[in-house]
């Protein structure tokens, strides 16, 4: 790896972070910033493990996750910047692969690792632009018809995941992007609190000209943790609240848009319900 590398990691409420922090050292990250948006105390701390520097840093308030990641961006000096949430395990060889694909080519704005789950099985880390029947088919029905035509296109299941491929977005939960790529967009848009700010970073790299990539040399796995019923409700209260804020971004016919939010406030009474009826047969 010929290029430096930043990685910046935003915390709420997660668990300790050292042992990822150990397996970035161990690939030659120069900078770690990590920005922890669940503590009521304001903090800046930096310093070095081996030859990494460490930047801790707390605001006292929860900035938002796209907030939370443009203030550690004001920090890099580095010319990579990866963006990795705090439930990672990133395997070896991971950062190389990733910057590899960003120094053979300066069209990628962003590229994405093969993601897997706890289990082993993979995580449909890179999917298309849902078109807008896609959006209320999927959005509707999508968990109780996974294997759907609208669900399959939309998660690009034709696509053999065991091959690199220039795909329209890839998940946030770690991927890299050229510093100055990222900067030229304005980072992330501050409006996304906690979902579809990587959809909406993809697209406006590629309204910019970027190429977006998966790279499945890079692997990392995603511990993805269980919230409470409470949390899970603000979750997804939260989760189709940037699913209008993105429809109101991309849609350009009012009409349009307007049958996309009835879609988008249908599905949020339907998966609240759902994660009402979950929780009832559990307790």
């Amino acid at each position: 790896m010929n290029c430096s590398v930043a990685v910046i990691i935003v915390q709420y409420r997660s668990g300790p972070i050292e042992q990822l922090i150990e397996q970035l050292r161990q690939q030659g990250v120069d900078r770690i910033v990590v920005i922890d948006n669940g503590v009521e105390e304001s903090y800046d701390r930096t310093s070095c493990i081996g030859d990494v520097v460490v930047h801790q840093l707390a605001f006292g308030m929860n900035l938002g996750y796209g907030a939370a990641i443009n203030r550690g961006l004001a920090m890099v000096q580095e010319s990579i910047v990866v963006i990795s949430n705090p439930d990672i395990e990133v395997h070896p060889g991971a950062i190389d692969a990733l910057a590899a694909v960003l120094e053979a080519d300066g069209n990628v704005g962003a590229v994405g690792p093969k993601v897997v789950n706890s289990d082993g099985s993979r995580y449909p880390s890179f999917r298309r632009f849902p078109s807008l029947w896609q959006s209320m088919w999927h959005g509707a029905i999508g968990w109780l018809a996974p294997s759907s035509p609208a669900t399959r296109s939309y998660r690009m299941s034709d696509v053999d995941p065991e091959l690199a491929v220039v795909v329209p977005w890839i998940s946030g939960a770690f991927l890299a992007c050229p510093t100055s790529a990222l900067r030229r967009v304005a980072g992330f848009d501050t409006k996304y609190r906690l979902y579809l700010e990587d959809v909406d970073l993809c697209r406006r790299l590629t309204l910019f000209g970027y190429q977006i990539v998966y790279q499945p040399l890079a692997v990392v796995t995603h511990y993805g943790g269980r919230s409470s019923d409470q949390r899970r409700s603000r979750a997804l209260l939260e989760h189709h609240r940037s699913m209008a804020v993105y429809a109101a971004a991309e849609r350009r016919s009012t009409l349009s848009l307007l049958v996309v939010e009835f879609g988008i406030a249908l599905r949020c009474g339907l998966s609240l319900l759902r994660a009402s009826i979950s929780g009832s047969v559990r307790n």
